[in-house]
């Protein structure tokens, strides 16, 4: 026999599901005050960054730096603040914590030179992506559209049910094994340089461009280039298409290879162990041009590379990131 609730059951059980939506909303509602309200919130100072195609970038490492240790919701990724030590370069750093500069690059938006010369603090990720900030929730859909990432978005950052309306100044996400897109005018004027250009290979950066202390001699010294240290015969690669025109011993280099590109660059590969290629030999990025070695004066197994542009040595971080 099939069950019929009376009338005033019916009336009960109404009343009762209103007392439940009642007292939901009387949760939701209170929740979203105290959030909005009362519940301690993430405070910027609006002078520590600037609004780049309608996003946050952080120009002061101080505030940035403060926030970052400060923060109290998930990232979305482990991260090291690492002060830099004497000696310390990124290429190190991106070593020591098996990262890239890329994603160094993402999470330390301040920066304005890869070759820093002064102390700084550097937010590590440890893992490989673009650390994101944003003041607003619809921001992080417009950058991974940019990025054209289609993975999981990691961290904090969608709304919930008691905080509906978010009154953070900023929050993080993190995207996962992907390049950055927003970056500071003077960082993003060497990426338009890193893009034409390949590693020669991987390795840590020991000498940078510039003056120093010649590493056996121990005078004053300009270094015209940057030292890679790699295992001893590790191949080398060009960093892009062109034409070999010398290959060869040069006094104090060893065995070198000079290679010209378009648009005026000159590169240059030296203390090979082995040439690969010859004077007149086109090559592309892909192309294996000789072996890491210690020729010519040396303190052991490295690859220097020197860069020129319509004559002039330039610094070849632009190109190697």
């Amino acid at each position: 026999m099939m069950f019929v609730p009376t009338y005033s059951q019916l009336r009960n059980i109404k009343l009762a599901a209103i007392a439940v939506m009642s007292a939901v909303l009387i949760v939701f509602i209170t929740g979203n005050i105290y959030n909005i309200f009362i519940k301690e919130r993430i405070v910027v100072n609006p002078e520590s960054y600037i609004i780049k195609s309608g996003y946050p970038i952080f120009t002061s490492e101080k505030d940035y730096i403060k926030l970052i240790s400060a923060y109290p919701l998930d990232i979305g990724v482990k991260i090291v603040v690492h002060p830099l030590q004497e000696g310390e370069t990124l290429w190190s750093l991106c070593k020591r914590y098996n990262t890239n500069m890329d994603t160094v690059i993402a999470a330390n938006p301040f920066l304005t030179d890869l070759n820093l010369t002064k102390p700084h603090t550097i937010v590590i990720p440890l893992e490989k992506g673009v650390l994101f900030a944003f003041n607003d929730f619809f921001d992080v859909g417009r950058m991974a559209k940019d990025l054209k990432y289609d993975d999981k978005i990691m961290g904090n950052y969608k709304p919930r049910i008691l905080k509906i309306i978010s009154n953070d100044d900023v929050r993080f996400v993190f995207f996962k094994n992907v390049k950055p897109v927003l970056l500071n005018p003077k960082i993003e004027k060497l990426y338009v340089y890193h893009r034409l250009f390949e590693q020669p290979i991987l390795g840590q950066y020991t000498s940078m461009f510039g003056a120093r202390k010649h590493p056996i001699f121990k005078t004053g010294d300009f270094h015209d280039g940057v030292d890679i240290q790699a295992p001893y015969g590790s191949p080398i690669k060009a960093v892009r298409a062109g034409i070999v025109s010398y290959s060869g011993w040069r006094d104090g280099y060893g065995k070198t290879v000079m290679i010209m590109h378009d648009n005026g660059y000159i590169t240059m590969y030296a203390h090979c162990s082995e040439l690969k290629v010859k004077r007149g030999d086109f090559v592309t990025k892909d192309s294996i041009i000789g072996n890491v070695g210690s020729t010519g004066i040396s303190t052991g197994p490295h690859l220097h590379f020197s860069l020129i542009h319509h004559g002039k040595i330039i610094d070849p971080i632009v190109l190697l990131w």
